[in-house]
């Protein structure tokens, strides 16, 4: 039998790859001497990899719903497989954003399919902080990975045009682990194993499962949108904002992520804890808010906090604590909210649209980068935090909605117990007329 931390890293390697991929194109553009990309080229080489990912998203997360879910992760990486090893030996400017256009379509089923597997591997009710503790792995791990791996062989003295390279190279050796250790060790939970038995004995199709559904999707698809558009608008570009008016060696600047990425990571660690303690919604109302507020404050007072860094770095550090809150609960609400005969498109369609957010933010990012408007970059991420948190506010919360008689693992508890699970939805779906009932209290 497979110890669960095994396969708890099977699950979460896609994750990890895919963060660190997403920030190798932080650096990338910085050291590619042999290439001559014009400014247009390198804003697409960032946000090429995540027109992928919405495809990937939206293709893997239903395709999981028919194959399954390790057949899904997979297949996932063997798409990431080689579009990393095309990253790493592309010959050119267009080759390299083809070859990222081709790594994220295999990253983009990651979200869907990692976060959805770890909700139904969970025998409680505990499918959050399951996913929170993914989300820990993949996105801490990752994410701090990448600016290492930059950093060391920075000051050892690699040549930029293999150093970059060498970035691609070392994800490409991830991505050949995840694979191996899927093959050997991962499996259907047995959750969605019953899912596939009950969906083959009444034939409902995924569009009548997931049509009550429609008022959640709006919440977990808007909210996972707004997020990502500051997340990775700003994450790939926060090695030129340190380095903005520096006289300091790019490697301090790389030096200088790796620690925003190293301390960031306790506030992922209090994520599975708070999950535990209080709901979804409002941790994610927490992040949200912290966020506007911190970006507010390094938008106006850019100038002079940018004069005294260790005030500049902590907060920001303080910003970015507080963005680990929503990008964990936008993941673990998808992951739970939906039954698991669609799970895999709910949480796909979600996640798609939080790429599409994060195509959004890293091109538009990037040119207020180019033109050194790094104080507008901050308001602009304080504005759309705020408006993530819309969604919450008001009376009728849509994120909090959903089916009636329907609630994530409650539901699948009851869908169990009746030993049909197309049954209850139809049963439920009958009584949609009576209204709508709070998924988060």
């Amino acid at each position: 039998m497979v110890h669960p931390l095994v396969t708890g890293v099977a699950t979460g390697i896609g994750l990890l790859t895919d963060k660190y991929m997403l920030g190798a194109t932080n650096f990338v553009e910085h050291y590619a001497e042999d290439f001559h990309a014009t400014d247009a080229q390198k804003d697409f080489v960032k946000s090429a990899m995540y027109g992928g990912a919405i495809l990937g998203m939206i293709v893997m997360g239903p395709l999981s719903d028919i194959i399954g879910r390790r057949a899904g992760l997979i297949l996932c990486s063997i798409i990431t497989l080689l579009g990393a090893l095309l990253s790493t030996f592309a010959w050119g400017e267009n080759v390299l954003i083809a070859a990222r256009i081709v790594t994220g379509i295999g990253m983009g089923g990651e979200y869907p399919l990692a976060s959805s597997h770890s909700a139904e591997s969970s025998e409680t009710s505990d499918g959050a902080r399951n996913v929170a503790l993914l989300y820990l792995f993949g996105s801490g791990g990752g994410q701090a990975l990448c600016p290492l791996v930059t950093y060391i062989m920075d000051v050892s003295g690699v040549p930029p045009n293999l150093l970059w390279r060498w970035i691609f190279g070392i994800g490409s050796i991830l991505s050949a682990f995840g694979l191996v250790l899927r093959w050997l060790t991962t499996k259907d939970s047995e959750k969605f194993v019953a899912s596939k038995k009950a969906e083959a004995e009444h034939k409902e199709n995924t569009l009548s499962l997931l049509k009550p559904y429609w008022r959640p999707l709006l919440g977990t698809a808007g909210s996972w949108c707004l997020y990502d558009i500051v997340e990775y608008g700003l994450k790939q570009n926060d090695a030129a904002i340190f380095d903005a008016g520096s006289d300091a060696p790019y490697s301090q600047s790389v030096l200088d992520v790796f620690l925003t990425r190293l301390l960031v990571i306790p506030s992922l660690i209090a994520a599975p804890w708070l999950l535990t303690r209080i709901s979804s919604k409002r941790v994610q109302i927490i992040g949200f808010v912290g966020c506007a507020l911190c970006n507010l404050v390094l938008a106006t007072a850019y100038g002079p906090l940018k004069e005294i860094t260790a005030l500049f770095f902590t907060l920001y550090i303080v910003q970015l604590s507080f963005q680990s809150l929503p990008g964990v609960t936008t993941m673990a609400i998808s992951a739970e909210i939906y039954p698991s005969m669609v799970r895999g498109t709910g949480a796909g369609i979600s996640a798609a649209c939080g790429k599409l957010g994060a195509t959004i933010g890293s091109y538009f990012f990037t040119e207020l980068k180019n033109q050194e408007l790094i104080a507008t970059i901050f308001l602009d991420g304080s504005c759309y935090f705020s408006a993530g948190d819309a969604p919450h506010t008001g009376g009728h919360p849509i994120l909090q909605r959903t089916h009636p008689g329907c609630r994530g693992h409650a539901c699948e508890r009851r869908q169990a117990r009746s030993g049909c699970e197309s049954s209850v939805l139809r049963a439920t779906e009958s009584r949609r007329v009576e209204g709508w009932r709070l998924l988060l209290r």
